[in-house]
């Protein structure tokens, strides 16, 4: 036996020894939110109740007569909905009428609900009744009258929200008060509370600042959920007072609408209210969900409340940073297509060669997260004229418009990409424009693309040329749209450059069709020359491709960053 004991012992050490795997916890998330506080307080309602004969009835703006609702609330199985004071909130009638609800209990006197608004809902056949109160501890003793006997209470200081709707679903689920405080005195009505109601032990909410010394001591068995700030106490609440749900609700700490309303749900879960700051999440919050193992998680309000980012670490995700190239439009122009081939290099088509690189720059461009449009949708190979791909690109508007193309020449030994822009944009902007003829500049006067002519001053007369001979600038007073594309154009021809054995000519002022057309930044770029054997073999090379693809995507990441 002794022997088999050893045995049992060593086999036990050696198993402590081995690394025991450890499992994430998957943390879901649903939020319950909407255009507005109302909104929050009827998907919360439509959450928790098919049906339900009372609804608890509040001033949307006005915390501290709603503070001790929640217990009652409970108690009834009622949502706690929202009002203006002056008049029935529309969108909450309806959810009223929804609920089939016989009876409305209004928590506050007529100045936080007014009686306009009770005379609305016994119109409409449902009875009414009144909770309130000349100050905010007079009403918190009055809702504690309508609860159902206990011998603890919840005691919290009456001039902030955060501690006593972090500590409401407790305080629902077990039938406990919510009595209100001052920080240094207790108010008579509470303590009248106290008395009347035979409590003999008491929960505080909230730390010294917010309940002190003087007061903690005059209640009956103190004990107190404190905390640095709301969200530790929140925290604290959730870690003490045995919830055993998996579920937590998760409200923003700065406003009292969403924690009130959703706090009478949490309680029905078994579920912490937990509060966060809008756009970051407090360690503590994100600790306790942790270590209770929360696997699902309510999220109340609207992204303005609690973003998206906060749910995510609150998850126990990581969140991505934003792209760089987030919030980017890039209209990518694959050239030629359908029954116009472009130039064709042994076999080998221009157009394809055309879309073949657009697909690699739009996977490099999208995995920054521009959004890409296209003129020419890859694997539909259609012919578009370049009247209607400017078209495409001024009415939808991108940031950047880019049209990629490959050169061809008749000697076969020509080489090198090229990128090109437009400082003449007549579609944004003729002032100080002007062609430059035999080294001499002409004011332009306009331009006839039918005709394909510019119109210039010479002296007193207006004379015409072929706008395929002469190129037109407006180099004094470039718009912006020009003067992004020429900055673009001379970033994406160093790129070009580096790393193949591609040469680049540099960029140049041209008027190009698609890029004097449109409004946005655009740039033509011409890859190089499939004319060029040795050339061709680099710019079919998906590698290649990928290679060049990277490095332009680069430079438009950097240049928009």
């Amino acid at each position: 036996m002794k022997r088999y004991i050893v045995f049992l012992t060593i086999v036990i050490f050696i198993f402590t020894l081995i690394p025991q795997k450890s499992y994430a916890v998957d943390v879901t998330n649903k939020r319950l939110g909407g255009k507005d506080r109302f909104e929050v307080a009827i998907n919360v309602s439509k959450q928790g109740w098919t049906q339900s004969d009372t609804v608890i009835l509040a001033n949307y703006l006005a915390f501290a007569d709603a503070l001790s609702a929640t217990p009652l609330a409970y108690q009834e199985n009622a949502p706690i909905l929202l009002t203006h004071p002056d008049k029935l909130t529309g969108v909450t009638e309806t959810e009223i009428k929804r609920l089939g609800a016989k009876k409305v209990i209004v928590v506050g006197g007529p100045p936080s609900v007014s009686n306009n608004v009770m005379n609305r809902l016994q119109q409409l056949g449902i009875q009414t009744e009144r909770i309130g109160g000349h100050d905010r501890y007079e009403v918190s003793y009055n809702v504690s009258k309508k609860l159902k006997y206990t011998d603890t209470a919840v005691v919290a200081y009456g001039l902030v929200f955060s501690d006593a709707l972090s500590i409401a679903p407790y305080a629902a689920k077990n039938g406990y008060p919510i009595l209100l405080t001052k920080t240094n005195e207790l108010p008579p009505e509470t303590e009248k509370a106290l008395k009347e109601n035979g409590i003999t032990k008491t929960v505080v909410s909230g730390g010294e600042p917010s309940v002190g010394t003087a007061v903690y001591n005059k209640l009956p068995s103190p004990k107190r959920m404190g905390g640095k700030d709301r969200y530790e106490v929140s925290s604290n609440i959730a870690n003490n007072l045995g919830f055993t749900s998996k579920n937590a609700f998760v409200a923003t700490g700065l406003t009292f609408a969403d924690a009130l309303t959703g706090s009478v749900l949490a309680a029905k879960m078994d579920a912490p209210m937990l509060l966060t700051r809008p756009t970051s999440a407090p360690s503590s919050i994100v600790q306790t969900i942790k270590n209770k193992g929360i696997t699902n998680l309510f999220v109340l309000g609207s992204t303005a409340s609690i973003s998206n980012d906060v749910v995510t670490i609150l998850s126990g995700k990581e969140v991505q940073p934003p792209k760089p190239l987030q919030g980017i439009t890039i209209m990518l122009d694959a050239g030629h297509g359908g029954s116009d081939p472009g130039a064709v290099y042994s076999g080998v088509y221009e157009k394809t060669l055309n879309m073949q690189f657009t697909q690699q720059l739009a996977s490099k461009l999208t995995y920054r997260g521009a959004k890409i449009l296209y003129t020419r949708q890859p694997n539909n190979d259609i012919y578009i004229s370049l009247e209607d791909r400017v078209a495409m690109a001024n009415s939808q508007k991108p940031n950047l418009f880019i049209s990629l193309h490959h050169d061809s020449s008749t000697n076969a030994s020509a080489s090198g990409s090229s990128t090109h822009y437009s400082t003449y944009r007549p579609n944004v902007d003729t002032s100080g424009t002007y062609v430059v003829i035999n080294g001499k500049k002409y004011p332009l006067v306009k331009e006839d693309p039918e005709k394909k002519l510019f119109y210039y001053q010479d002296g007193n007369t207006v004379k015409t040329i072929s706008l395929n001979t002469v190129i037109a600038y407006d180099t004094d007073s470039p718009s912006k749209a020009a003067t992004e594309s020429k900055e673009l154009a001379n970033l994406m021809a160093q790129a070009l450059s580096n790393g193949v054995s591609i040469e680049n000519d540099g960029s140049s002022d041209h008027n190009l069709y698609v890029t004097r057309r449109t409004t946005m930044a655009s740039v033509l770029l011409e890859l190089g020359f499939g004319s060029n054997p040795d050339e061709l073999k680099l710019l079919k090379d998906p590698n290649v491709q990928a290679k060049r693809a990277e490095q332009l995507a680069s430079v438009i990441e950097a240049y928009y960053k």
